[in-house]
């Protein structure tokens, strides 16, 4: 088929309806994407100097494109890789053929892939690829480091096999590296750096969920500007982020830290990662209504993505249940105000962070670290949350569904996703006691189950969900 055949889609457009107008300096990628979260049905036309292509996107799903001689995926590729052009909708006639079966998800993130390849200069990997000799130690966790400075390689080896369960199979310094080493070794788990030469972090990761998935743990210092790259990470893919180790911080305690992460990570099943669809909803007024009911949400390693989608659609409805969410994730504490803001400008979702002592209103989502301890407490007959230590005994996941459920009782609901900390349990079994409920999110799909199959097997859980089932569940058992 031609690339200026008309053809039809089953719902041709309504000439009357929706909008025309002009969008500029919008990427193409974004734009595709955009219309197949919407579940669109359309046909666009791109024109690159006088080269023209077109995508035809039916409820959502990406079914035909043709460019120059190229039919189906190459085609689709090749348009997407024109990094300018312009863009319209075309009425058509009839419906094409589908030359396209994969969905829109994998055919973004590999027409990523090839412009990064394609970017990226193809030199020869150098001698600094590592590759240690094989030892008889088959059962230990077999970890590739990709860094680009010598020094933290030696470091983060150094802790990594400090405790005899990790060997570290390979080290490399770029990411072109790190994907001929993947090749070559198919390691349990790659710890991999942001900024390095010839390929960086963001285009590594594509290339490793595209070509061979396995668990991946970003692991860099952070800095100004740095938490909104960390959170694109977690969106495509990486299973969690670790802060490098520094020198004014205790080395064991920090090296404790590290292996325990990576030692969870690596049980990821990327196999069930899916790009989440997250919703962008319109923030309504702020209301200053005390809530009579509140949600708790705790996610961890391989739970990001799922709980950001989540939220997007949790935290609206709670207005008309005079309900709070408080979300609780496993990053650093110096994200905490950054990923508040980030779930704004993400999905429109209103949200505070627990940085100093905050009413608890209905409708609104207070955003916490699981590893700084918080506390939920009455203040002048209203709830509220606040940083402060924990009862003598209790790490500070338990301390906060302990409290929370001295002052919620049955009006209290726990949602467990993918890596969520669950403590010693002792918190989960205090909602329970005061009438509370514990819901998981499906095993089986999720990425991360371990922590979830303790709570599971510990008979806590009230009932497992699908994710996509989530918000019905919850809102249902607080009516």
């Amino acid at each position: 088929m031609g690339t200026k055949d008309a053809v039809s889609l089953d719902h041709p457009p309504d000439a009357d309806c929706g909008f025309a107008g002009t969008l500029k300096n919008i990427q193409l990628n974004d734009l595709v994407q955009m219309c197949c979260l919407s579940a669109s049905s359309i046909c666009m036309r791109v024109a690159k100097d006088d080269r023209i292509g077109t995508i035809f996107i039916v409820d959502g799903e990406i079914v035909h494109a043709a460019c120059e001689d190229f039919v189906g995926e190459e085609a689709f590729y090749r348009i997407l890789g024109w990094q300018t052009g312009s863009f319209e909708s075309i009425e058509v006639l009839r419906m094409p053929q589908r030359t396209i079966h994969n969905n829109y998800h994998y055919l973004i993130m590999e027409a990523a892939r090839r412009v990064d390849e394609k970017s990226e200069s193809r030199s020869k990997p150098p001698e600094t690829a590592h590759r240690p000799q094989e030892d008889s130690a088959g059962d230990r966790l077999r970890v590739l480091i990709v860094d680009d400075s010598p020094m933290m390689r030696k470091i983060l080896s150094s802790m990594l096999t400090a405790s005899n369960r990790v060997k570290v199979v390979g080290m490399a310094s770029n990411g072109e590296e790190a994907i001929s080493l993947i090749d070559e070794l198919s390691p349990d788990l790659v710890t991999l750096d942001v900024n390095m030469p010839v390929m960086d972090g963001t285009s590594t990761i594509k290339h490793i969920m595209i070509k061979k998935p396995c668990p991946v743990v970003i692991m860099s210092n952070p800095g100004n500007g740095s938490s909104k790259a960390i959170f694109n990470f977690l969106e495509l893919g990486a299973v969690d982020f670790i802060s490098k180790p520094t020198k004014n911080q205790d080395l064991v305690v920090q090296q404790h830290r590290i292996n325990e992460r990576i030692r969870l990570a690596a049980t990821a099943n990327v196999g069930n990662f899916r790009i989440a669809r997250i919703p962008r909803v319109k923030a309504g007024k702020p209301v200053d209504r005390a809530c009579s009911r509140l949600v708790v949400v705790i996610s961890g390693p391989g739970g990001h993505a799922e709980q950001m989608g989540l939220l997007a659609g949790l935290v609206p409805a709670m207005t008309d249940e005079d309900g709070a969410v408080v979300a609780l994730q496993g990053l650093p504490p110096s994200f905490q105000d950054d990923f508040a803001r980030y779930l704004f400008e993400r999905c429109g979702c209103r949200a505070s962070p627990i940085d100093q002592e905050r009413p608890l209103s209905a409708g609104q989502c207070y955003v916490g670290i699981h590893g700084c301890p918080l506390t939920v407490k009455m203040s002048d007959e209203r709830p509220v949350i606040s940083p402060n230590l924990p009862e003598k005994g209790l790490v500070p996941v338990d301390w906060i569904l302990v409290s929370a459920a001295s002052v919620f009782k049955q009006h209290l609901a726990v949602v467990l996703l993918s890596g969520a900390n669950t403590g010693e349990l002792s918190g989960l079994r205090a909602v329970r006691e005061n009438g509370g409920r514990i819901i998981l999110r499906k095993r089986a799909s999720g990425m991360v189950a371990k922590p979830l199959d303790q709570v599971f097997e510990a008979g806590l859980a009230d009932e497992e969900v699908n994710p996509a089932n989530l918000i019905k569940t919850v809102l249902s058992g607080l009516a």
